[in-house]
C-alpha cells in the first residue's frame, strides 16, 4: 500500500530497481535453445523451412509501470511527466521499453477525460482499488492494449542522487544538443544548457537536464533522452558491480521508493540476467507515427491515437526496434 507521506521522497532505489531489470531483466537470457532433431527418412529427403516464430505478444510478457515525477513540496498535487512500461519477454530474452508522451488524452474512470498525466494523481486522490498505479495500468491497457503487472514511481530528484551516488554517467552524441527550460529571471524566460558532440559524463543535475529539457524540442524528443539516459545509467550500474549491494540498499534507502516489486523479485532478477546483450534491449517512443495533435473543447493542446492498427504494429515489433544502446546516433540525414 502506497504511503503518502513518503511520497516525496520517492527516489534513488526505485530508478535503481528499474536500472537493473534493464541489467537483467530476462532470466535465462543466456541459456540457447538446441535446435529441433531432423525427422527419420531417407537421406535425400528435405524438410520444409521451419514456421517463423511469432513475434512477442505483450498480453504475454512480464510488463512493468514506470512513472517518473517531479513532486514538489509546495505542491499538493503531482503529474507522471514520463510514462514507461518496461516489458521484458523471458522465452526470447529480450527487453522492451515503451516511452508514453505525458500529453496523451484518454479516458479516465470516474470524471472527464484529461491527460494521462494527471491520471495517477486522481487515483491516489479518490482513494479507489489499487490506487492511482492501479487506476494508470487500467487507462493504459485500455487505451494502448498494454497490461501491466508491477509498478514503481521515480521522483526525478531521486535520478540526481543516483546519479552522483554511481559518479555520473556518460552518453554518447553524434551531434550537439541545445536545450532551455522557464526560467523567471532571463530576459526572454529561458535558461539554456548545452552538450557537445561526443562523449559527455553527466553528473546528476546535467542527468536531470538531459532528462527534462524540452523548450527548444519537444516532449518527444525528451522521452527519447530518458530512455538513452536510462540506458547509460544501465551501463555504470553494471561497472560499479551495483548488483551485490541490493540488500543493503533496500535497507538503507527503504523510505525512499515506492513500488510493488519484493526485494527477492529484485535480487532474483538481478542474479539470473547479467549476460544481457546490448542488442536485446529496445526502445519505442509513441510519437507522430501513430498520434496526432488533437485541441480539446477546453483549448487544451494534447496527442490522441491516430491508428490504433498501426499502434499495435508498432508495439508487436517493439523487440525488433531500435536498441536502446543506439539511441544518440546521428540520423541519415545528419545532424539537425
Amino acid at each position: 500500500m502506497l504511503n503518502l507521506p513518503n511520497y516525496h521522497r520517492t527516489g534513488v532505489l526505485a530508478m535503481a530497481l528499474i536500472v537493473l531489470l534493464l541489467v537483467s531483466g530476462c532470466a535465462g537470457a543466456s541459456a540457447t535453445l538446441e535446435p529441433p532433431t531432423p525427422t527419420a527418412g531417407p537421406p535425400t529427403a528435405t524438410l520444409p523451412p521451419p514456421t517463423p516464430a511469432a513475434p512477442p505478444n505483450l498480453k504475454d510478457t512480464y510488463n512493468i509501470l514506470v512513472m517518473g515525477v517531479d513532486h514538489r513540496p509546495t505542491y499538493d498535487s503531482w503529474r507522471t511527466d514520463s510514462l514507461m512500461v518496461v516489458a521484458v519477454d523471458f522465452p526470447t530474452g529480450k527487453v522492451g521499453v515503451i516511452s508514453i508522451p505525458r500529453d496523451l488524452y484518454v479516458d479516465i474512470p470516474g470524471r472527464e477525460p484529461g491527460r494521462i498525466n494527471e491520471v495517477d494523481f486522481y487515483g491516489e486522490k479518490v482513494g479507489g482499488p489499487g490506487g492511482g498505479p492501479k487506476l494508470l495500468s487500467q487507462v493504459i491497457e485500455k487505451e494502448l492494449g498494454i497490461p501491466t503487472q508491477h509498478w514503481a514511481r521515480i521522483q526525478m530528484d531521486g535520478l540526481v542522487q543516483l546519479v552522483d551516488a554511481l559518479g555520473g554517467v556518460t552518453v554518447h552524441l553524434d551531434c550537439p544538443l541545445d536545450e532551455a527550460t522557464p526560467d523567471d529571471k532571463a530576459a526572454d524566460g529561458l535558461k539554456y544548457w548545452s552538450l557537445p558532440a561526443g562523449d559527455n559524463i553527466l553528473d546528476g543535475i546535467n542527468a536531470k537536464k538531459f532528462a527534462t529539457y524540452r523548450y527548444l524540442s519537444n516532449d518527444i524528443s525528451r522521452i527519447t533522452r530518458q530512455q538513452q539516459l536510462l540506458w547509460a545509467i544501465r551501463n555504470r550500474a553494471l561497472s560499479a558491480d551495483v548488483i551485490p549491494r541490493i540488500p543493503e540498499l533496500w535497507q538503507t534507502l527503504s523510505d525512499l521508493f515506492v513500488t510493488d516489486l519484493k526485494l527477492l523479485d529484485v535480487i532474483t532478477l538481478a542474479r539470473v540476467g547479467t549476460s544481457l546483450a546490448p542488442s536485446d534491449v529496445h526502445g519505442l517512443v509513441l510519437g507522430a507515427n501513430v498520434l496526432t495533435d488533437y485541441t480539446t473543447p477546453e483549448g487544451w493542446y494534447v496527442l490522441k491515437v491516430r491508428d490504433p492498427e498501426k499502434l499495435k504494429d508498432l508495439e508487436t515489433g517493439l523487440f525488433e526496434a531500435k536498441p536502446l544502446s543506439e539511441l544518440g546516433k546521428a540520423a541519415a540525414t545528419g545532424c539537425p
